[in-house]
């Protein structure tokens, strides 16, 4: 009992520490730039937020193959769920609805996460970081989660999906020529859907064009949501760089009985209610909000993290009560407004 005392207390004071030194990094970074005319200033922050050059595709026919079979719902246990049933692209790759449904139909206890540069993030996968690779997510989706059940709740065998897929003769030629020689099976099938979810980018957005330059791209409201973002609305200490997020779990004083990352982490109190920080990219357009959806638009997000949410011991301690006026929550709200793609929205593919 007193190692299990000693790992609890060494993890919290870990995960602590960790929080500090990013808020002192923040603010270190806050202290430089004071001293700094204003629009050398406001450079400064805007080149954090430059766009990397896109990559090419390593194996476009390994992506071509993952984008059928990510719109397939062969793949599913009922036959009638694909993965662009809870990330829809003309959705900003989520949904519109508080909760997934599973294939079974039912509510589960999460909304689905977009997958918009989800080839970017660091770290493992999900709300809760159950998955340690996008190949592994998938992989479990298909075999035990969202995918796994029929109307009847009765699980279909991973063998019978596998069955459906070699049955068709487009499917064979696809597999051919992304993975010559090797089995169609599950693994092989995880493998091509996340190298097409690796090629999910967001589309440029006025947000962009004004880094790259153009002053006209974005509003004078967003322009100074911009930086209170990185001031003093302090959200930039978790949603950094293009992607606007760090990739860490936080519990963020959200109302919930679900232990997020805590499920996968259970010695470590910090991680209880704690939930991966998910990209702000469109994210003006895929209501609600939070884990649950317990946020109906982006005035709701920010007045809840203006009040710090829920006081109990896991609460990141970079959550902590802000003072802002309505016209600072506009303005907030108006600068993330601006961080929609263009041309996300991609059409389903025709399937074999």
């Amino acid at each position: 009992m007193r190692d299990r005392g000693v790992r609890v207390a060494t993890a919290t004071a870990l995960a602590a520490m960790s929080a500090g030194l990013w808020a002192m990094g923040d603010c270190l970074v806050a202290q430089a730039q004071e001293g700094m005319p204003p629009a050398r200033r406001l450079a400064s922050m805007k080149a954090d937020y430059r766009r990397p050059p896109q990559q090419p595709v390593e194996n476009a026919a390994l992506a071509d193959l993952g984008r059928s079979l990510f719109y397939d719902p062969r793949v599913s246990a009922s036959g009638t769920t694909s993965c662009a049933s809870c990330h829809d692209p003309h959705l900003a790759w989520a949904t519109a609805e508080a909760k997934s449904r599973n294939d079974s139909g039912k509510l589960t206890s999460r909304r689905s996460q977009t997958l918009i540069a989800i080839g970017h993030a660091m770290g493992p996968i999900g709300w809760d970081g159950r998955s340690a690779t996008l190949e592994a997510q998938a992989k479990s989706s298909i075999a035990t989660g969202s995918m796994s059940m029929s109307q009847t709740d009765t699980p279909v065998k991973v063998e019978v999906i596998e069955e459906r897929i070699r049955a068709v003769p487009g499917y064979m030629a696809k597999f051919n020529a992304a993975l010559p020689d090797a089995a169609i099976d599950l693994g092989a099938i995880a493998t091509a859907i996340a190298a097409y979810e690796r090629t999910i980018e967001p589309g440029i957005a006025p947000f962009d064009r004004w880094i790259e330059g153009d002053e006209s791209a974005i509003s004078e409201p967003a322009k100074r949501g911009f930086v209170l973002f990185n001031g003093k609305a302090e959200c930039a200490l978790c949603h950094s760089g293009w992607r606007f997020t760090n990739d860490t779990f936080h519990d963020i004083g959200v109302s919930t009985k679900d232990p997020g990352r805590g499920r996968e982490v259970k010695d470590e109190p910090l991680m209880q209610y704690a939930f991966k920080t998910p990209t702000l990219r469109s994210v003006a357009v895929r209501a609600p909000y939070m884990h649950n959806g317990s946020a109906a638009d982006l005035y709701q997000v920010v007045k809840h993290y203006e009040k710090g949410g829920i006081d109990r011991p896991s609460r990141s301690p970079l959550i902590k009560p802000l003072a802002l006026t309505d016209q600072e929550r506009s303005d907030l709200v108006a600068f993330m407004e601006t961080l929609t793609g263009e041309g996300e929205a991609v059409p389903a593919p025709k399937l074999p």
